[in-house]
């Protein structure tokens, strides 16, 4: 069957979601049963089904091209193809007798993406008094991958990339991991406190940052962009003798380095001040499909230079004007430094120990804020000396 695509339409991106999966995914669970629509939902579950009826999810069958949500009038343009109702109604599977929208008596009545579009069918729930065993209740990413994939809407395989992906498996790994690290390491703990290192079964996944019922944030956001990014990309006011990790945020907002009192002034670079949505701008670059290449959604969260030469044209890699290779020479005679103290405990010893994990842990090599990283990192090669007990005046961490 011939596929189409209209980049006119501003849907046009959602009827391409089922063209080419591509991709394995989990689909909405393996919940027993058939499918009743969400008008049985909402009777015990009100509030969330009104919530989730103002999302686009809900919305992915609107007929009227007044409506910007409109999908109708694209998917008859394009000849009515049946394998757009895969992702554009709820229950679609040829293999299952159901009452799946594959089912054309059924279909009316399961037109968008509704609730048991991800919590599967929900005969069986309703059957036992809203038992919660009966219905699914995953934050598998694979979920939202059913339909978010494919050349025109990456975003699962992106995911799949990602060290999001990867958040919970690292965690485990690592012999400092604590079960109140899973905040940012586990969707299911996330939602639920009860969940513990040895039983959390999912990482950074799509329904940790994003409200499958909806929210008052762009994209269904649980919080505006880089506020959501800040909400584990922060070292949580991480003071000398502790390691600080995690240190995004506070680099960019040039705050939470130990600041040598006999050195500065502690400035920042125009990223702190210029750039609206810092972490979206530059680790979310996205470009829409065309012919023979995919879309870029953002969602590996790796930086790309494309997002740079928005303000520095022509610019071929993250070493922009030798910032980063200067921050790298920096470090390694601070490293050099550190390696002959020979008393860890030494007061001085352990500020420019600080001062180097604090610029390390930011990730980007001074792209975050180079003046400010630069300022850390001179400071404490001026005024640290590996030799005595290193005490010398005490400056307090500047903090929010």
């Amino acid at each position: 069957m011939k596929r189409f695509w209209f980049p006119s339409f501003f849907l046009a991106a959602l009827i391409a979601l089922s063209l080419s999966c591509g991709e394995t995914t989990t689909g909405p669970g393996e919940a027993e049963g058939y499918y009743l629509g969400a008008e049985a939902c909402k009777e015990c579950h009100s509030t969330a089904y009104h919530e989730a009826s103002l999302t686009k999810h809900f919305n992915t069958f609107v007929d009227d091209p007044k409506n910007p949500y409109d999908f109708v009038s694209a998917w008859k343009k394009a000849g009515e193809p049946e394998y757009c109702l895969e992702c554009h109604t709820t229950g679609w599977d040829e293999n299952k007798n159901n009452h799946g929208a594959d089912e054309v008596e059924y279909r009316k009545g399961l037109l968008g993406v509704q609730c048991e579009a991800c919590h599967g069918p929900g005969s069986e729930h309703v059957k036992g008094g809203g038992d919660a065993a009966r219905i699914t209740l995953s934050y598998d990413a694979g979920v939202c991958g059913a339909c978010h994939t494919g050349d025109h809407n990456p975003t699962y395989g992106e995911w799949k990339q990602s060290e999001h992906a990867d958040a919970l498996n690292g965690l485990k790994s690592s012999s400092h991991a604590r079960d109140s690290c899973l905040l940012c390491h586990s969707a299911d703990y996330w939602y639920d406190r009860t969940v513990t290192l040895s039983t959390a079964q999912y990482g950074i996944t799509c329904a940790m940052c994003h409200f499958a019922h909806g929210s008052n944030f762009e994209h269904q956001l649980r919080e505006e962009g880089e506020k959501l990014c800040a909400l584990c990309h922060t070292d949580e006011g991480a003071r000398p003798p502790s390691t600080p990790h995690h240190t995004q945020d506070e680099m960019l907002l040039g705050i939470g380095g130990y600041e040598w009192p006999q050195g500065g002034p502690y400035l920042n670079s125009e990223h702190t001040y210029v750039i609206d949505e810092r972490c979206i701008k530059c680790h979310m670059y996205m470009k829409a499909f065309e012919e023979g290449k995919p879309a870029i959604k953002g969602h590996t969260w790796k930086p790309r230079i494309e997002a740079c030469r928005e303000c520095h044209p022509g610019a071929g890699s993250f070493n922009i004007r030798g910032a980063q290779k200067n921050i790298e020479n920096l470090l390694e005679q601070l490293e050099a430094k550190l390696k002959q103290q020979k008393n860890p405990k030494a007061q001085d010893y352990i500020y420019a120990k600080f001062d180097h994990d604090f610029v390390v842990n930011s990730g980007s090599r001074g792209v975050h804020n180079y003046k400010y990283a630069k300022q850390l990192l001179e400071d404490s090669i001026e005024f640290y000396t590996p030799s005595g007990d290193g005490a010398g005046p005490h400056r307090v961490v500047r903090g929010r």
